[in-house]
């Protein structure tokens, strides 16, 4: 039946429609400005799209050219006018943009190639720079090993390895690989003594053994806590780095312990060792102890290992000491393993001795020291709590950073 305009009154009908009409023409602005505000964040996509080519202006055509990678910027036109570079760039990146249709998206094709050579596959710009390394006046402080970047950068895609498949997925990973993800047959015939790494069938294999590791890394792992019960893995160490890591099986085996460890190992005749490494879902990088500071930050570990590494921590009055003296924290541990240790020729107990002397002039004190069943020692050193020690020295050497060039000093002491 219908209701009068009078009966709505009577019955006081009307605040109720009134209300639901004032809901109504607030919900009609919001559908409205919600429109709008979609048309302008479709805009500042397109144009921040774009942003990231400044030199390239869009332009609409009609149909797509011929594509080609893109050049951001070519130093050997500086002395050109800016209407030449302009020109220039627009050529160079011809394709690039291949359509602008008011606030709609921008297609972008590339046409990437493949970088030729039987070594694309593991080739790495700043660490295969030939040229650089040949220039270089020294390799006494690992100068070939660390970072030369090229001037210009490479317009191409490294292939895949020859049969490469999808990745075994973590857990299983850290045990097992694809052989054909990361075919290095050398470091697998070169570390199969040693029980690094060994091929089974379409796999590469990962016992959990090493130069140190006789009873496997477990075992290992196991051994530096009972000799250091204060260490606790999982609860007093969490943080770790490992320094010349191999194939990162330390720091693998870490993560059941509840413990996060940083692998690296520099690019050398074992250049396959972090290509393992990150292929097991190990945390790892390509690094080198030299002349260059490594990219972590002050105080940031709480335990630093050193198992063969290869490092020769007394050089140049003990220069790579200090550097591992930054990044570890205070009250942190250094677990060194190395023939120093626990062999008493000669050569050995001249690089112990050395040891001896920077480790007490650096305030480190040997909290353990100790050789296991197969054979293989390890020695414990722990970085100061405080300054004490360092303002009762005889003699300030090495000298303490100031606050002003704290974050390079320890690069320019010797």
């Amino acid at each position: 039946m219908a209701i009068s305009i009078e009966t709505l009154f009577k019955e006081r009908k009307f605040p109720f429609i009134f209300t639901f009409l004032i809901l109504l023409f607030c919900v009609m602005i919001l559908l409205y400005a919600n429109n709008n505000n979609t048309i302008t964040i479709s805009t500042s996509s397109t144009l921040d799209t774009i942003g990231f080519y400044p030199d390239v202006k869009v332009q609409e055509q009609q149909q797509p050219l011929n594509p080609s990678p893109f050049v951001l910027q070519d130093s050997s036109s500086s002395t050109k006018s800016p209407k030449e570079k302009e020109q220039e760039l627009l050529q160079k990146n011809k394709g690039l943009l291949k359509k602008v249709e008011g606030f709609g998206n921008v297609d972008v094709k590339i046409d990437w190639k493949l970088c030729k050579g039987v070594v694309a596959v593991d080739y790495i710009p700043c660490l295969d720079n030939l040229k650089a390394i040949k220039a270089l006046r020294s390799r006494r402080h690992m100068e070939h090993r660390e970072r030369h970047c090229p001037d210009s950068r490479s317009r191409c895609l490294l292939p895949l390895p020859k049969g490469y498949k999808v990745p075994v997925l973590w857990p299983k990973s850290r045990d097992m690989i694809w052989y054909d993800n990361v075919p290095h047959p050398k470091l697998v015939e070169y570390k199969k003594e040693q029980n690094w790494v060994v091929k089974s069938g379409e796999y590469l294999v990962f016992p959990g053994g090493g130069t140190q590791f006789k009873e496997g890394v477990t075992h290992y792992i196991n051994f530096i806590e009972e000799t250091l019960p204060t260490i606790q893995w999982g609860k007093n160490i969490r943080v770790v780095l490992d320094a010349g890591c191999g194939v990162a099986s330390f720091g693998g085996y870490l993560l059941d312990k509840n413990v996060i460890t940083m692998s690296f190992a520099p690019k050398d005749e074992h250049e396959a060792q972090i290509q393992f490494a990150l292929e097991r879902g190990i945390p790892s990088t390509l690094s080198v102890i030299g002349t260059q500071k490594l990219t972590f930050p002050d105080n940031g570990f709480d335990l630093i290992h050193c198992a063969r590494c290869r490092v020769h921590w007394d050089a140049d009055g003990g220069k790579p000491l200090f550097e591992l003296n930054r990044i570890l924290r205070p009250g942190g541990f250094f677990v060194w393993s190395a023939t120093p240790v626990y062999r008493d020729d000669e050569r050995d107990q001249k690089v112990w001795n050395a040891m001896v002397t920077v480790t007490k002039a650096m305030c480190w004190n040997v909290v353990a020291k100790t050789v296991d069943s197969s054979g293989i020692g390890l020695v414990i050193y722990q970085k100061p709590t405080s300054i004490s020690c360092y303002e009762k020295r005889k003699e300030n050497n090495p000298p303490l950073c100031t606050y002003n060039d704290r974050k390079n000093s320890s690069w320019y002491l010797i």
